[in-house]
């Protein structure tokens, strides 16, 4: 049985994502595989028991069936910190090899996804590269190729995981930055030994955050709406303007979030009429039950949140980086580009596959 792990050198690269797009893949080829997350940083719970909310998703997904400590073995609580500051968390690598043995009864393959970064769990003695080297594992690694540093980030792995590093897939990557990849990125890695099996594009939907994410994320309050959480804003817009620009500035768009003071019912009239996935008021300031109203006669989810305008605004651009899967578009999105992106028959012949 091949056991591979997917990791990364950064948080927030696509191990979700890639390992959806891996997942059904094997489906479709009829590999028997098994997949499993062996540290979790989102507890999420099921029934009576406890998983990550990552890995039950692409259990859920996928159809798997799996069960949720299956699915994640040690997921990163307050109470589990505080138990390995004090060495008396247990020997949870042994609880992670017992689950990976059981799960690999009778599989070709292995699917494992890191947490974080490959450095993630090692305050707990489970790091992504300890539980790779003690299951022997193979490990692609995932990342968003946003600067020069992407690369020396890459090599340092590379040296600590040594044979271990089957290759590598390019995330999020700029239109305009193909050519120097091909040109000069490209050649480097294969002079440096390390495989290149897919470059995925930066993606408008991926980059989304739907309207369930936005309370959770802003710690927001969801006034009206709340059938429409999944639906998902591409781009973020300050209703700061005179109301008069308002048409020209949202565009005939109908993906936008506009994030504004709760104190302009104007903007948000106008926001609401002009096509809004969802409003964002600011201030912890509430509408009045006339736009509340508009609000629900254009299914247009309302949320308020106590940050002021340029605050939240800030705030959304680093949470985009964060973005979930959780969002029905978003996981078909994902999942059809790694599908599109990976050079199957290039990672297949590395673990041996025959399919």
């Amino acid at each position: 049985m091949q056991i591979v792990y997917v990791g990364s050198t950064a948080g927030h690269s696509g191990k979700n994502l890639l390992c959806l797009g891996l997942g059904r893949r094997l489906l479709d080829d009829a590999v028997a595989f098994a997949f499993c997350k062996p540290y979790g940083g989102n507890p999420y719970k099921v029934n009576e028991s406890y998983t990550d909310s990552d890995a039950w998703l692409i259990n859920e997904t996928l159809g798997l069936g799996q069960t949720p400590e299956q699915c994640c073995p040690v997921v990163r609580t307050q109470d589990l910190m505080a138990h390995s500051l004090r060495h008396q968390a247990g020997d949870l690598m042994s609880v992670i090899l017992a689950t990976c043995q059981d799960l690999g009864q009778g599989k070709d393959l292995l699917l494992l996804a890191g947490g974080g970064t490959l450095a993630s769990g090692a305050t707990c003695g489970i790091s992504g590269y300890q539980v790779a080297e003690r299951l022997e594992a193979k490990v692609v690694l995932v990342d968003r190729y946003e600067n020069d540093f992407y690369l020396d980030h890459l090599l340092h792995a590379r040296d600590c995981l040594g044979e271990r590093l089957l290759g590598v897939v390019i995330n999020s990557l700029d239109q305009e930055m193909n050519a120097a990849l091909e040109e000069t990125v490209m050649p480097y890695l294969a002079a440096e030994g390390v495989r290149v099996f897919g470059r995925l594009p930066r993606d408008k939907i991926l980059g989304a955050l739907a309207v369930a994410d936005l309370v959770e994320m802003l710690g927001g309050k969801l006034l009206c709406g709340a059938k429409f959480a999944d639906r998902l804003a591409t781009r973020f817009f300050i209703g700061a303007m005179q109301v008069r620009h308002a048409s020209k500035f949202f565009g005939g768009v109908h993906d936008f979030a506009c994030i504004v003071g709760g104190d302009r019912p104007d903007m948000q009239l106008a926001a609401i009429e002009g096509g809004a996935a969802c409003l964002i008021l600011t201030g912890n300031l509430y509408p009045s039950e006339i736009i509340l109203s508009r609000a629900e006669e254009y299914e247009v989810p309302v949320l308020v949140v106590r940050d002021d305008t340029f605050s939240v605004a800030h705030r959304l651009e680093r949470l985009r980086e964060a973005a979930p899967l959780r969002a029905g578009a978003k996981v078909a999105r994902g999942t059809k580009l790694v599908l599109e992106g990976v050079d199957w028959s290039g990672f297949y012949a590395a673990l041996g596959l025959k399919v």
